[in-house]
């Protein structure tokens, strides 16, 4: 969604979240931050890093994607 123009930190964190639990996840955290300072951003105006965690049942699953626009 970001590639396609979406740079609202809030929008894109609320698909995520939707995306996890519609999957029947249940979301730790979800945040996106600036890449260099990991300070939270709510625009993408530079790189960034969303940073993700969920549970899928007993299983913790931790991921983080660089965003270039």
């Amino acid at each position: 969604m970001a590639q396609g123009g979406l740079v609202k930190c809030g929008q894109l964190k609320d698909l995520a979240i939707q995306t996890i639990t519609q999957a029947g996840g249940r979301i730790d955290y979800a945040e996106v931050v600036d890449q260099e300072s990991l300070e939270a951003v709510e625009e993408i105006k530079s790189p960034v890093v969303f940073c993700i965690a969920a549970w899928f049942g007993k299983v913790r699953l931790i991921d983080n994607m660089e965003i270039n626009i």
